[in-house]
């Protein structure tokens, strides 16, 4: 009898890890925004796949969101500065891996204004393309945000290709200290949907699944809010359990499909991105904004001010 209660648990609705709930008061904070930092070390290896490659020189005045490294090969993405200043290095620095080894990093030194580059902005973005929306997407270097950073555009056109039916978007946010997509739908909503509408135009699939863990009551009423009155986007909310944010687990819960060990999610007609991707789509597609920062989370006992904080790509931890 106890080895077939240890099976249903796996198996059953009581499957995956506990841990102890310490995502606030970090989540319940407003978002802070650090000081701008005086120079920022851009890593070429950004993403899974080929690194970017360098296209200014040492010297080169950039403005924020400029174009500094391109793509290599299909899985790649590009990159772009962080701030305005100039370009100082092109060359090995420590990674920020718990390797300690060295990589290849753009270093651009600040002048302090923040200027932006004059962006691209589509006059009705949800009459775009299909293609399109994957293009711009794959321009402004979105990778996955959710951890595995594996080039969004790439992913877009996978699920075109395949011919996928439902799109999977993940904001269930499993892990016990972590609440900056909470934090972010709380925030951005109506962008997030933004963000998802234009992914079911790219990918054709005809109905979106926002899977939200249950212990992020704030999250889930906000994101119902901004779906109303598109039928084709549902929030589900989910049971709060590690590891409901892995992309198979997902899966099966909200669509009831299971991954085989060998396929892809799209071979099941499915495909996952998460909630933060929805809104640099969406800040990429309608305002010409690539990707050169995130929303990150500081918590956890050492934490002196724990919360969520807009970090620009390539600031050093000791400016935080």
């Amino acid at each position: 009898m106890g080895l077939m209660k240890s099976f249903e648990r796996l198996l059953g609705h009581d499957w995956g890890v506990h841990p102890a709930d310490h995502k606030r008061p970090a989540a319940d904070q407003p978002v802070r925004k650090l000081p701008l930092p005086p120079r920022v070390h851009l890593m070429l290896q950004q993403h899974v796949g080929a690194a970017a490659r360098p296209i200014v020189l040492v010297g080169q005045k950039v403005k924020k969101g400029e174009l500094i490294a391109a793509a290599q090969g299909n899985i790649s993405a590009p990159l772009h500065a962080s701030t305005s200043g100039t370009i100082t290095a092109i060359g090995e620095i420590t990674a920020p891996h718990s390797s300690g080894l060295p990589g290849m990093a753009i270093s651009i030194d600040s002048d302090g204004e923040d200027a932006w580059m004059e962006t691209d902005v589509p006059d009705s973005p949800f009459t775009l393309s299909p293609a399109d929306i994957a293009e711009r997407v794959a321009q402004a270097g979105i990778v996955g945000l959710g951890g595995a950073t594996f080039p969004s555009s790439v992913k877009l056109n996978l699920g075109r290709r395949s011919g996928i039916d439902t799109l999977i978007v993940n904001g269930s946010e499993c892990e016990p200290y972590l609440s900056c997509d909470d934090r972010l739908m709380r925030d951005k909503a109506d962008d997030i949907v933004s963000g998802i509408r234009l992914m079911l135009i790219s990918t054709g699939a005809k109905v979106a699944k926002v899977g939200i863990e249950d212990n992020k009551p704030e999250a889930i009423a906000t994101m119902q809010k901004a779906v109303a009155g598109f039928a084709e986007i549902v929030v589900v909310p989910v049971p709060a359990r590690y590891p409901m944010g892995s992309d198979r687990q997902l899966i099966i819960e909200l669509s009831g499909r299971e991954v085989p060990s060998d396929a892809r999610a799209a071979d099941v007609g499915v495909i996952v991105h998460n909630v933060g991707t929805a809104y640099a789509v969406q800040q990429a597609v309608c305002l010409g904004r690539p990707l050169i920062g995130r929303l990150m989370t500081l918590n956890g006992g050492a934490a002196a001010t724990p919360g969520n904080y807009e970090v620009l790509f390539g600031t050093l931890i000791s400016d935080l």
